[in-house]
C-alpha cells in the first residue's frame, strides 16, 4: 500500500469544491510558488532547506527531472505543458492522467508541498526574497529534523487521517458519499488496500484527541492543519468550529494559523 499515492490523488482531485483552488493558490504567487520555483530551479544555495527539498523530490542538487517539472509548475519557468498548472500538478502528485510521475514521486511531491507550506507559515516568510534566502541558507539541525519529519513515510498516514477527519467535520459522511469519493480516486489508480484504508478512515468516528496524540512536533502540527484546510470548503459553522478546536488541540499560535489561511487562500472567520 502506497499512502503517498493516495495523498497525491487527493491533492490532485480535491476532497471539496474549493480544494483545488486552495492548492493552486498555495502553489502560486500568493503562496509558495515563487519560493519553490526558485529552489527547484536550482537557484538555492547548498546546505539549506532547498537541498533538503530537492532531495525529497529526488532532484538532487543539479536540477532536472521532477525538480524541473515541479519548479515549472510552481513558477520556476523551466517546464511547460499544454495542459497548464492543472496537468503539471496532476503529474507530479501521482495522477495517472498526468503520466509524468511514478507513484513514488507523487508521494514525495505531495508531502514536500505540504511541508513547504507548513515551514513557510512557521517561519512567517512574508516576502519571496526572505523566503528564498532562508531556503538557500544552511539549515540548522532542528530545522532539518523538522523538515524531514514532515516528509517522512510515517507522516503520510497521519496527514491522510487529518484530511479525512476534516471532511467529516460538518457531519458523518454517508456510505453513498464514501463510495463516490473512494470510487473517484480509485479510477485514477488506487489498489485494494488503499481503497480499504480510505473507506475505514471515513467510517471511523471523528476523534480530534486521537489524531493530535500522534503528532510528533509543532512542524507536523502545522502541516496537518494545512492539509485540513485543503480538504474542506470552510463554508459551515461546524467546519469553522472544527478548525478552531483543531488549532487549539495542536497548540498552534494565532500567527501561524493566520499565515496558513493566507497561503492557502482560506478565509479565516
Amino acid at each position: 500500500m502506497d499512502l503517498g499515492n493516495v495523498l497525491g490523488q487527493i491533492l490532485q482531485q480535491g476532497m471539496a469544491s474549493q480544494s483545488r483552488s486552495r492548492l493552486e493558490h498555495a502553489t502560486g504567487a500568493g503562496g509558495i510558488g515563487d519560493l519553490l520555483g526558485a529552489v527547484l530551479g536550482g537557484r538555492g544555495g547548498a546546505g539549506g532547506l532547498g537541498d533538503l527539498l530537492r532531495s525529497v523530490l529526488g532532484g538532487g542538487r543539479s536540477g532536472g527531472g521532477l525538480g524541473d517539472l515541479l519548479g515549472g509548475a510552481l513558477g520556476g519557468g523551466r517546464a511547460s505543458s499544454g495542459g497548464g498548472l492543472g496537468d503539471l500538478l496532476g503529474g507530479v502528485l501521482g495522477g495517472q492522467r498526468g503520466a509524468s510521475a511514478s507513484r513514488g514521486t507523487g508521494s514525495n511531491a505531495g508531502m514536500a508541498l505540504l511541508a513547504t507550506i507548513a515551514m513557510a507559515a512557521l517561519k512567517n516568510w512574508t516576502d519571496s526574497q526572505r523566503a528564498q534566502a532562508a531556503f538557500a541558507a544552511p539549515a540548522d539541525d532542528a530545522t532539518q529534523q523538522a523538515f524531514k519529519s514532515m516528509t517522512a513515510p510515517g507522516t503520510e498516514a497521519l496527514i491522510l487521517r487529518a484530511m479525512i477527519a476534516a471532511a467529516k467535520a460538518d457531519g458523518q459522511v454517508g456510505e453513498d458519499e464514501i463510495e463516490r469519493i473512494v470510487g473517484r480516486l480509485a479510477a485514477d489508480g488506487l489498489d485494494a488496500d488503499e481503497k480499504r484504508f480510505l473507506t475505514e478512515e471515513f467510517r471511523r468516528p471523528l476523534d480530534i484527541a486521537g489524531l493530535v496524540a500522534d503528532v510528533p512536533n509543532p512542524a507536523v502540527a502545522a502541516e496537518l492543519y494545512a492539509a485540513s484546510l485543503l480538504a474542506i470548503d470552510l463554508d459551515t459553522q461546524a467546519e469553522l468550529d472544527y478548525l478552531r478546536q483543531l488549532a487549539g488541540a495542536l497548540g498552534l499560535d494565532g500567527e501561524t494559523v493566520s499565515r496558513l489561511h493566507e497561503i492557502t487562500g482560506a478565509a479565516r472567520r
